[in-house]
């Protein structure tokens, strides 16, 4: 179980960081600057947490379901247009197997094979048409297969670690409806960086990195994004 789970949240790092990282941040900037503008107002505390409340959720609900269906379909039209460039290649490599072939040994000789070993092994790949199609769209046209990649689980995966991990700076405020407005604040923000360290962990967990590595560039970007984020909101006080 532990490792079906682990194999999961490998497939889906990118996503998973992804989404995590900017639902804490654009999650933070709008605690930020409400913070800086709608508690330093007149309006009574309850209002304002009332607000920044209502519009955290309505932005984090609204970035999340823009970033998934992005996400979705960038993977899609990265699977298109593959399908489209190995159509092409496997023409050309129906229409004009010598040239395919020549290639095929620029592109060992560039590796570090000699002309010999270079030609040798292009004889080879020609005998299997599909691992030497494969070879030359990703060596040739540099484009890695995203075919077994799920557009739609993929879109899923940043749906939820944008919801999941971008909830975090808004708990404080969804916890009580009145208090210290900079008390507040203050719980958001080390739980904002409490979430960015638990990113860390689990790169260090799923990727096998050193683990103070691990924790500090990641906790190290989002910091920099949180304090740029604070920093915007503190022009909007009124």
């Amino acid at each position: 179980m532990k490792k079906n789970i682990k194999k999961a949240l490998a497939e889906y790092f990118d996503e998973l960081i992804y989404g995590g990282i900017d639902g804490i941040i654009t999650t933070f900037a709008v605690v930020a600057g409400f913070t800086g503008a709608a508690m330093s107002s007149n309006l009574t505390t309850q209002i304002s947490f009332a607000v920044v409340t209502l519009f955290g959720l309505a932005n984090l609900f609204a970035d999340a379901a823009s970033m998934g269906l992005g996400n979705f379909l960038s993977v899609r039209s990265e699977k298109d247009l593959y399908k489209v460039m190995r159509r092409k290649e496997h023409e050309a490599i129906m229409q004009t197997p010598d040239s395919e072939v020549s290639k095929t040994i620029g592109i060992m000789q560039s590796r570090g094979f000699s002309p010999e070993d270079a030609a040798t092994l292009a004889a080879i790949y020609r005998k299997n048409g599909d691992y030497w199609l494969d070879f030359i769209m990703q060596n040739g046209a540099g484009m890695s297969d995203p075919r077994r990649q799920n557009e739609a689980l993929t879109g899923l995966a940043t749906f939820l670690s944008f919801i999941l991990f971008g909830s975090i700076p808004l708990i404080p405020f969804l916890l009580q409806e009145s208090g210290n407005p900079d008390a507040v604040f203050m719980y958001s923000t080390i739980g904002t960086f409490g979430a960015l360290a638990v990113l860390g962990l689990l790169k260090w967990k799923i990727i096998g990195t050193k683990l103070w590595a691990s924790l500090l560039e990641v906790v190290l970007v989002g910091s920099t994004a949180a304090a740029l984020a604070y920093y915007v909101g503190t022009f909007f006080v009124v």
